[in-house]
């Protein structure tokens, strides 16, 4: 399993498939939690940086109306 496991800060990520070609999932992680993940992923701390990589995937993570992420 991959891991990301109580960030000291929000931590951003982007899982792939083996083979780097598809995106599965794509979420965040506070502090307080935990993500384990058979895929492999990227991870990010500034959340623009993800934002930017997701838009290469033409991924646009919705928001609520608050502008909380939707996952």
């Amino acid at each position: 399993m991959n891991e990301i496991t109580y960030p000291a800060v929000r931590t951003y990520y982007i899982c792939f498939d083996d083979e780097r070609t598809v995106v599965k999932s794509y979420g965040y992680v506070d502090p307080n939690q935990v993500f384990e993940t058979i895929w492999i992923f990227d991870e990010f701390t500034d959340e623009q940086q993800w934002l930017d990589e997701l838009a290469k995937w033409g991924i646009v993570p919705e928001t609520n109306q608050a502008g909380e992420y939707i996952m």
